[in-house]
């Protein structure tokens, strides 16, 4: 390419950071070719060097986070000095430049003179109580699981891991516990957790923005069970559904262990029912059951165990919903395999694509009868199973 083209390049991309894109597609796209392009100018050094320092940027966030420089910045909404937000945040002046100016080289916060800082988008970003939640979490528990793994998978023999009591996780959190029971007596770790759940998906499309809702609305009966949470968490969904119908008659159920249950939103309409998934559904014969993001969290013999659970509560005109990533065969995007491996160390599981789905069902005695896409760039989908017709 010619050093006027690069130059214009130069010129556009300067504007882009001004002006990006609204639209998804478009930023995911463009984030892509600007990931791919980073490598491609990138001296061996440089490559090298990027990986090798990739860490620090969770470490100094979370120093950030924990100073509130954050929230600090933001707050003030204006230039500041080292020496004040010293004074604000309790931290050395010295060491309070280093760090802001580690956090200026990747654009978290603006560098607008000599020791002088202000807030940005990401800052206001980062400000975001979920946000930040997710920032410890990713620290605090996910972090040493990660470091882990190259001595965890090397004494296994690089075997894929299939046991979710015997992962990266239990050795460096020493525990024999799974990820969600030792949760349970974390309340503080659970806490940010829970917070970094919801803040995630906050403002993107549901599946109730792609589920035919009429199939909700005519499955309805005054006593029935409608529609079943199965570790449906806190009750987002559950509330979500009778705030978008609230016509909808029928029993709406939320279903998730005691401790869980009882921190759950409150609503007139939803049932709250301690009920560990591991053992048989409580809730027969509903229109309805609904597992969002649990199978990636299990092996496949667990997953398996599951949905037959389920599969034996339902009645012949029963409807599973999965609501899961869906990874496709090729291409996965970073999201998908970040996430991939993150499951791998602390859970033994796995992002699956249609066909590995395809098998969990057809082994619990299900039939997948379509796949709705709701958030196409983010791989987010929900899956309509049904009794298999051979499985009684």
């Amino acid at each position: 390419m010619s050093t006027a083209k690069i130059q214009s390049l130069l010129a556009s991309l300067r504007e882009l950071t001004q002006q990006p894109p609204e639209d998804d597609k478009l930023r995911t796209q463009l984030s892509e070719a600007l990931s791919s392009a980073q490598v491609a100018v990138e001296r061996p050094l440089d490559t090298v060097h990027r990986i090798s320092f990739i860490p620090l940027q969770l470490f100094m966030t979370k120093i950030a986070v924990d100073l509130k420089l954050f929230e600090t910045l933001v707050s003030q909404g204006r230039s500041m000095s080292v020496q004040e937000l010293a004074q604000k945040t309790g931290a050395q002046d010295v060491l309070l430049g280093r760090i802001l100016r580690y956090l200026a080289a990747f654009n978290l916060v603006s560098e607008t003179g000599v020791d002088q800082f202000e807030a940005t988008p990401v800052t206001q970003t980062l400000t975001v109580p979920g946000f930040a939640a997710g920032i410890k979490h990713h620290f605090d528990i996910q972090l040493p699981a990660w470091v882990d793994l190259p001595d965890f998978l090397a004494a296994g023999k690089y075997q894929n891991p299939s046991d979710h009591k015997h992962t990266a996780f239990q050795r460096v959190h020493h525990t024999d516990q799974t990820v969600f029971t030792w949760f349970t007596t974390q309340p503080g770790y659970f806490a940010d957790f829970s917070a970094w759940m919801a803040a995630q998906r906050k403002g993107q499309r549901t599946w109730l923005d792609t589920f035919p809702l009429e199939r909700l609305v005519k499955a309805a009966h005054t006593e029935a069970p409608l529609f079943v949470d199965v570790g449906g968490s806190v009750g987002h969904q559950c509330v979500a559904l009778v705030k978008r119908l609230p016509q909808l008659v029928g029993r709406v159920v939320l279903e998730d262990l005691a401790p869980v249950i009882a921190n759950a939103l409150l609503h007139p309409r939803v049932e709250r029912l301690a009920h560990d998934f591991w053992t048989p559904q409580p809730v027969t014969g509903a229109s309805f059951y609904y597992l969002r993001n649990v199978l990636h969290d299990y092996p496949d013999d667990q997953c398996i165990k599951l949905l037959q659970l389920q599969r034996v509560a339902m009645g012949a005109d029963s409807v599973l919903l999965v609501d899961e990533l869906v990874r496709p065969a090729t291409g996965a995007p970073r999201s998908f395999v970040d996430l991939d491996i993150a499951m791998m160390a602390c859970l033994a599981a796995q992002e699956r694509t249609r066909e590995q789905f395809e098998h969990l069902f057809r082994s619990a005695g299900l039939y997948l009868e379509e796949v709705l896409p709701y958030e196409t760039e983010l791989g987010h989908s929900v899956m309509v199973a049904i009794p298999a017709a051979d499985s009684d």
